[in-house]
């Protein structure tokens, strides 16, 4: 038998969450961060938003990719310089992002509810430390 530990637990839950949050809020959780993204910081270069959601590049560009098609973010080259490519929400896109904002806040509340503060304040100590053990 193979014992649990935490970080096994930790990866079952965020496969467990991702999943509830697509039922909930209709969009996949990695999708959703890149359209609050762009949502919360305009236009922006694809290299700059592959970095701020610390994201793989080449994900990056197959998930605005299929965007695009979709009609939820236009993809355009720089007229400064025709490497750099930069993305912007749709309107259909913005829409998305509006009428999912409840959903996705009513989630987290859910999720959250009756959990004691001071053990959500350690889980959340336990977790910047693994974080940042990770980036080292």
């Amino acid at each position: 038998m193979i014992e649990k530990n935490l970080l096994q637990q930790v990866g079952k839950t965020g496969r467990a969450m991702h999943a509830a949050f697509e039922a909930t809020v209709g969009i996949p959780l990695p999708r959703w961060r890149i359209m609050l993204a762009i949502f919360e910081n305009g236009e922006s270069a694809q290299k700059d938003l592959a970095a701020l959601l610390a994201m793989d590049p080449g994900l990056l560009t197959r998930q605005l990719k299929q965007m695009e098609i979709e009609g939820i973010v236009k993809r355009e080259s720089a007229l400064e310089d025709n490497r750099i490519t930069r993305v912007q929400l749709t309107a259909k896109g913005a829409r998305m992002v509006a009428a999912a904002q409840p959903l996705r806040q009513s989630f987290f509340e859910k999720a959250l509810e009756g959990l004691p503060v001071e053990k959500l304040a350690a889980a959340m100590e336990i977790l910047e430390t693994l974080e940042a053990r990770f980036k080292r």
